[in-house]
Parts: C-alpha cells; structure tokens; sequence
C-alpha cells in the first residue's frame, strides 16, 4: 500500500458495527456515506449527526483534538462550527477515537458562482468570524494541550520565499481555511466553518491567507475595516501561504497527495 493511501477506509458495514456498539440508540437509525477525504470518512445519521472516521494513522489525532477544542470555542464564535456530541473510543474493531456533531448545513465555498457584492459581502463575514476566532482567550485551550503549529505552515523554506521567519502573538487558528471550509447559504452568505482538524496556537497570517484565496484585492479592504489592521510582514506572509495551498491543489493528484503525507510526517 502507498503510505498516502488510506489505512482503514470505514465502509458502511463497519461504520454501522461501530456506532451500534458505542452509541446503542443509533443501532438502527438510517445510515449514508456522505463523503471520504484525506483525513475521514464521513456517515450521515438520522439525516441530521455526521460520524467522522479517521482513515489513517496521522489523521487520527484530529478528532481528539476538535473534541477537546471545538466546544470550547463554539460559544465565541459567531458563526456555526461543528460541536461534537459524541466521542467513540478505540476497540477491538477500530483502533481510533471517532466523533459525531450534528449536520451544519450550507455549500462549500468553492461550489458557488459569486458576484462581486457576494465576495465584497463575504470579506466582512470572513473578517466577523477570524476576529472573534484570534481573540479568543488562548489559556483555556492550551490548559488542555492544544498545540502549536507541528509542521512549520509559514515556515519560509515550505512557502518557497527568501524571507526570515514571521514572528508575532500566538493566537488560536483555524489552521486549514479555504473555499471547501467555508459554507454559505442561499444568499452566499457565510453560515458556518468546518474541518478543524488544524486547530491550533499559532500566527493570524496561515488563517489570513484565505482572504487572498477567497477575497478578490478590491475587496480586501474591506475585509480590513472589519477584522482590524494586519502588519505589512503578516499580510505578505498570507499571500505566501496562499500562492502555496493554491499551488499544491493544483498539482497532479498523487504528487500533491504525497506531498500532503510528506509534510504530515515531518510534523
């Protein structure tokens, strides 16, 4: 097997097997595959609970981590995040934790044709929700070992730039936002930010470079009138981050795949 190829892909059987046993009053309950990406594969249930099952190893941390961090910020977020409700433990069957939060609805992003006043619009609810985010108040979650950034997402060599590294506050980041974590509603408004896997202390720019992958330059002052000021040094980092993910998406799909593994193991 390729080591970016999946470990355990949870096919519908087993994923039945597995909520049956740790959540009883699921055991019968309607149950579809609504998806499989790089880090889960994904059960709808009852058409409203969404099970994430990590597929490999590396991956798996994640859910642990959005468990323990994704309650806490929810509250302070003015936006809908997934908030688990439930926790699945390692067994016999499975050898990691799983979680289940109740459905956001809306569309990626990237599966809408927006308007000009769409994306003027969306700049400021991009801006509303990263503000609150990096104002978050740190201690709680690093109380229960939220983490720093482990593979090094502004780190100069990665992005490519003769550059020396970007210093500032630590802040709670999203971590991994782009067109496919944001949902927006019928209008193309913003309704709510998924895939937290990412999460964690670190600088505002590697959640800023979204701005520069969503927000057309006209609009991004906008963006700026709402979120607040943005240091010149931080602002040109978010533009690298963000050439780089556009970058790695467009790579052929194994390259780019292996490339994602790579980065993952030097973390």
């Amino acid at each position: 097997m390729k080591p970016w190829e999946a470990q355990i892909d949870v096919d519908a059987n087993l994923a039945r097997r597995l909520i049956a046993e740790q959540f009883p009053q699921f055991a019968d309950a309607p149950l579809r595959r609504i998806g499989a990406g790089w880090d889960n594969a994904a059960y709808l249930v009852e058409e409203h609970l969404v099970f994430r099952f990590p597929r490999r190893t590396i991956s798996a941390p994640l859910i642990v981590k959005e468990s323990t961090a994704l309650p806490l910020l929810a509250p302070q977020i003015p936006f809908p995040i997934p908030n688990p409700l439930f926790t699945g433990t390692p067994s016999d069957a499975y050898p990691w934790h799983f979680g289940a939060y109740e459905i956001l609805l809306g569309a990626p992003a990237d599966t809408r044709e927006l308007t000009d006043d769409d994306r003027k619009a969306l700049a400021t609810d991009l801006a509303r929700f990263l503000r609150a985010l990096h104002d978050v108040d740190p201690q709680p979650l690093l109380a229960r070992d939220l983490r720093s950034d482990e593979i090094g997402k502004l780190d100069p060599k990665r992005l490519g730039v003769d550059e020396a590294p970007l210093a500032g506050e630590p802040r709670i980041v999203h971590g991994d936002l782009y067109e496919k974590h944001l949902l927006l509603d019928q209008r193309n408004r913003l309704c709510g930010v998924i895939d937290w896997g990412d999460v964690h202390y670190g600088l505002p720019a590697v959640d800023l470079s979204a701005v520069h992958m969503v927000i057309p330059p006209e609009f991004h002052s906008d963006f700026i009138a709402a979120y607040g000021a943005v240091d010149e040094r931080s602002w040109r980092f978010a533009g690298h981050r963000a050439r780089y993910h556009t970058a790695m998406r467009q790579e052929p799909l194994e390259k780019s795949m292996r490339r994602s593994f790579e980065e993952e193991c030097d973390g």
